[in-house]
């Protein structure tokens, strides 16, 4: 390709986590302790315990997604073969425990009035904001694209109504679910989602429901789908 024979210094980054603010604020006095005394060393140990437990957090949730896996092995078909699941809701519940994650991705922003008056550039491009439930198990993730006219914040209310639309039109009725989410500084939101999610369970639309969060900074799942979408809007 052109563009490794002639510019092979410039790389795509790879996939990672979210930059972690602790991680960042930590390493920088780490480098620049490097000729001190051991016992001035503190903030090397708190850098040791932040990765810990970012490690330990990982390990559980890839070995409930491994799970999820599983017991989806066998039930599906290939998307190859013109089935596409979870678009396609199976009508009786499965006695499976379904992996689900979501979360919000930046905004995009695409022309809205090519027809506006004055200067080119006094043109403000429209927001459209990103939404995504992703069944990593699968995997196969439905987005949702708010645009800036019907954009309510990312308060509890959206992410609720949200996730309950794609729990009821595109999930696979499983008899448990496994969340994973964001874990945002908005505790409030991250209660009234807990609110919700033992309202399925008093009135039977699940046996059972586990969330778990993963550390601020260190989320992974479904962003990278994400980033394709935001990849392919013009």
């Amino acid at each position: 390709m052109l563009w490794r024979r002639y510019l092979p210094y410039i790389e795509k980054m790879k996939p990672m986590s979210d930059l972690c603010a602790t991680c960042k604020e930590i390493s920088g006095p780490i480098v620049r302790s490097a000729n001190m005394q051991s016992d001035e060393r503190i903030t090397e140990v708190s850098q040791y315990y932040h990765r810990s437990l970012v490690k330990k957090e990982r390990e559980y949730y890839k070995d409930v997604l491994k799970e999820a896996q599983l017991l989806l092995k066998g039930l599906y078909t290939d998307a190859a073969n013109n089935y596409n699941p979870p678009l396609t809701r199976p009508l009786a519940m499965l006695n499976i425990v379904a992996h689900y994650s979501f979360d919000y991705a930046q905004q995009v922003h695409y022309p809205s009035s090519p027809l506006q008056a004055g200067p080119i550039y006094f043109l403000t491009p429209r927001k459209c904001g990103i939404f995504g439930v992703c069944c990593e198990a699968i995997p196969q993730q439905v987005n949702f694209l708010i645009d800036e006219s019907f954009d309510t914040g990312k308060g509890a209310n959206p992410v609720i109504s949200m996730v309950h639309f794609y729990l009821k039109n595109h999930g696979l009725n499983s008899v448990s679910i496994h969340f994973n989410a964001d874990n945002c500084t908005g505790q409030n939101k991250n209660n009234t989602v807990i609110q919700y999610l033992l309202w399925r369970v008093m009135t039977g639309l699940n046996a059972s429901i586990s969330i778990s969060f993963l550390p601020v900074g260190h989320k992974i799942f479904s962003r990278l789908v994400l980033r394709t979408v935001k990849a392919k809007i013009p």
